[in-house]
């Protein structure tokens, strides 16, 4: 297979247990080996979970719209065309300001990689 082609239009918005933005499973669709991308769409002022990944990077690229990012014990603004590189061990949690889409790619590809900082144990939100 040379390559894949999917139009976020095309993917169902999917609901989560125990997190508010919604996804699109750009990943699940496309089943790429070394890497998981997922569009999260926040509404204004839900937040994911504050988490940190067992083995991913985690590339976020800001779609459109205003967050609050977390990272650690940093917090700052991000927009549309902001990119955010956040290792695997740092604690991390985005809150939308307004409506806004976040692509997020992981790496490497693996399944279950996210602890949640209240129960750490993995969440849904990387078994998609």
């Amino acid at each position: 297979m040379s390559h894949m082609k999917v139009s976020l239009d095309d993917l169902d918005s999917q609901e989560i247990d125990d997190v508010e933005p919604r996804l699109r499973a750009v990943g699940y669709e496309l089943q790429p080996s070394e890497m998981r991308p997922s569009v999260w769409e926040f509404a204004s002022g839900e937040s994911n979970n504050r988490h940190r990944q067992r083995e991913q990077e985690e590339l976020y690229v800001v779609l459109d719209g205003r967050l609050k990012m977390e990272v650690e014990e940093e917090t700052f603004t991000v927009t549309a065309d902001d990119y955010i590189v956040v290792p695997p061990e740092s604690w991390r949690q985005l809150t939308a300001e307004e409506a806004s889409r976040v692509l997020i790619i992981g790496a490497p590809n693996v399944r279950d990689d996210a602890i949640d900082e209240e129960n750490t144990t993995a969440t849904a939100e990387e078994s998609t």
